[in-house]
């Protein structure tokens, strides 16, 4: 499918709604499989469709909070609620489902046994695995929002296939093969739940962009003449693609305070414009051989 198509006629809200009818449908199919049949990888599949399911809502509830303006209790703007979502969604992967399933996937281990209708879970297991491989290919990685869409679609893949191997190995005599991908189904949704922390508790602990954003700023801002000096500058993000960004300019000693205000306006300005990741900089004149205010800059990072 072409991006174009992708884009143009799907909007986001669309490809997440058609994305929740598909989970919605498939796990109860597993459900209802798992119930039939009895056997455990169907059980795990279920769970796991759910977790998507929450995450999903999670996604399309948060995003459209994170869009909302900035108000008197929340100054500069509601975006890192995308991140808290991210961590809530990756805490309930870890210690409420994937746990379970381990516990159960040894005791299936340990104790096999044989389930029934063996060609009903693989029917509904392919029908699970050609959905996530097309609802993967109508997301991108614009966004936040995508990109963790995208990521569990992927991680549906693999798990659907490990269900379905762990059903074809039972079905050929080796009903500890049930248990044995239940368990590698739970430690998938542990690992993506590690990497859904990992990546969201960053921003929420205040995550600064990389070292050629600092140099590009400090190459803007140097090129008013006016200019003599640019240090301690500190960028976080307050939320995705949205940068807060403070830095101290030295001038010459004699600038008036008007003039000074100015300047600031004016790169202020130019540095939004150019880099439309920053919303909001905050901007402090220090007079040529007037001294540097000590700031976390100063101990982190250096004089730019």
């Amino acid at each position: 499918m072409p991006k174009s198509v992708r884009i143009e006629y799907l909007s986001f809200d669309w490809r997440m709604k058609i994305t929740l009818i598909s989970y919605s449908i498939i796990a109860f199919l597993k459900l209802l499989v798992y119930i039939l049949t009895g056997f455990l990888v169907m059980l795990a599949e279920f769970l796991h469709n759910l977790i998507d399911i929450f995450i999903l809502i999670t996604v399309i509830y948060t995003k459209r909070l994170a869009e909302k303006p900035p108000d008197y209790t929340h100054q500069l703007g509601h975006g890192l609620i995308q991140n808290v979502g991210g961590v809530t969604v990756s805490v309930v992967f870890i210690t409420v489902v994937a746990f379970e399933l381990v516990r159960e996937g040894i005791e299936k281990i340990v104790s096999p046994t044989i389930g029934k209708f063996p060609e009903l879970a693989i029917l509904v297991l392919i029908f699970g695995l050609f959905s996530s491989l097309i609802l993967y290919r109508i997301f991108e990685k614009d966004s936040v929002a995508e990109k963790v869409t995208k990521a569990e679609l992927l991680n549906d893949v693999l798990a659907n296939f490990g269900a379905l191997s762990g059903v074809l190995f039972s079905l050929v005599g080796y009903p500890v093969a049930d248990g044995i991908f239940t368990v590698f189904i739970a430690l998938l949704i542990c690992r993506n739940g590690y990497r859904l922390f990992k990546e969201n508790v960053s921003y929420l602990l205040g995550k600064s962009p990389s070292g050629e954003f600092y140099e590009r700023v400090e190459r803007i801002v140097k090129e008013f003449p006016e200019v003599l000096d640019v240090h301690d500058v500190i960028a976080i993000y307050i939320g995705e693609k949205a940068l807060h960004v403070d830095m101290h300019v030295t001038v010459r000693e004699d600038m008036t305070v008007k003039e000074a205000d100015e300047l600031t306006k004016k790169i202020a300005k130019v540095l939004m414009d150019k880099i439309p990741e920053i919303r909001y900089v905050l901007i402090h004149v220090c007079a040529e051989k007037g001294r540097y205010v000590r700031t976390t800059a100063n101990h982190v990072m250096g004089k730019l």
